[in-house]
């Protein structure tokens, strides 16, 4: 039980960070940045210790996770901003409107786009493990792909 919440703990931390990151420096810095900001790579480090990864499988991990990055950021940004209007019309609505009917449509298309994108780069790492290390792999990091009740902000993803 603890394992998973320090996986969510270090997931979030990591995400946030990037995000923040992201939206600091903007698109074109995080090209640049990324060697020195992204590539030490902590939230990682538990797969290389609770897994046993070789170098090269720690190597191929950690290749797909930078490959994944920069969707996932965009992914944020997209979620945050369906959030914020689905806040506004909220607000600003007394009945459920067409557009805010819409609105719900595009926030939930968003977060399934999301959510396939994790699952495809899940599978993608998972394959580069031995069988164990990918079912070990899988049990943890599944629950977060398919449940996003731990990100509510709209901007933390278990990543």
């Amino acid at each position: 039980m603890k394992k998973p919440l320090i996986v969510l703990i270090i997931a979030v931390i990591a995400g946030v960070s990037a995000f923040f990151v992201m939206r600091r420096h903007g698109e074109t810095a995080h090209s640049h940045s990324s060697g020195v900001v992204l590539d030490t790579m902590p939230e990682l480090e538990w797969l290389r210790g609770d897994l046993k990864l070789s170098d090269e499988q720690f190597a191929k991990v950690k290749a797909l996770h930078v490959a994944y990055r920069p969707a996932c950021v965009v992914m944020c940004r997209r979620i945050a901003a369906a959030h914020e209007k689905l806040d506004k019309l909220g607000n600003e609505n007394k009945s459920l409107t067409p557009e805010f009917q819409a609105a719900l449509k595009e926030h939930a298309d968003i977060h399934l786009e999301c959510q396939e994108a994790m699952l495809r780069h899940l599978y993608e790492t998972a394959a580069t493990l031995n069988p164990d290390q990918a079912g070990r792999y899988l049990k943890t990091m599944l629950p977060f792909a398919l449940d996003f009740s731990h990100s509510e902000t709209g901007n933390i993803h278990a990543h």
